[in-house]
């Protein structure tokens, strides 16, 4: 995995694009985009995110570009996270942004 970008949301919210291409050959080149939110509620599980504590939570696009426009419309504090819902890597942490 290679960290292509780093940034942050208004609110402080760390974000990078990351590359896993090069892991994962059916993963198109910098089409992840990886967020470091504090959590929202609590989730089951020893390593699960709990409330006020920082969490990462990934999104998978269809292109490196479309990474690029969600990583500057959160840049920019134009979307929250909770708007690339549908892209979430792992659904169960929906709740927790």
């Amino acid at each position: 995995m290679e960290v292509l970008e780093v940034s942050s949301m208004p609110c402080g919210t760390k974000l990078q694009i990351e590359d896993w291409s090069n892991d994962y050959d059916f993963l198109p080149r910098g089409s992840t985009l990886a967020a470091y939110p504090l959590s929202k509620v609590d989730l089951d599980g020893q390593f699960a995110p709990k409330r006020n504590k920082e969490f990462r939570v990934s999104f998978n696009f269809d292109s490196e570009l479309e990474a690029k426009q969600a990583f500057n419309d959160l840049s920019a504090g134009s979307k929250q996270l909770v708007d690339f819902k549908g892209c979430i890597n792992n659904p169960k942490k929906i709740e927790c942004i």
